[in-house]
């Protein structure tokens, strides 16, 4: 995710805070990648893990957002 998007309002609720979630790669929590980013206040989703292919990754934020708008 670029710095430009994650300083950008989100563009359902003009909000700027967002929270990151990570995905634990062990058992000792010493590594974790991002896993997503969201609005603080509405819950519309950013980011999803680039590890996704890019249809799949569409469609999963079309239908997370849809969940929590």
């Amino acid at each position: 995710m670029k710095l430009e998007e994650l300083l950008a309002p989100c563009p359902k609720c003009g909000s700027k805070d967002k929270i990151a979630h990570r995905k634990m790669l062990d058992n000792h929590h010493a590594h974790a990648e991002m896993e997503t980013v969201k609005c603080e206040e509405c819950g519309y989703i950013f980011f999803v893990n680039d590890d996704i292919d890019e249809d799949e990754k569409r469609k999963l934020l079309r239908e997370l957002n849809k969940i929590y708008g």
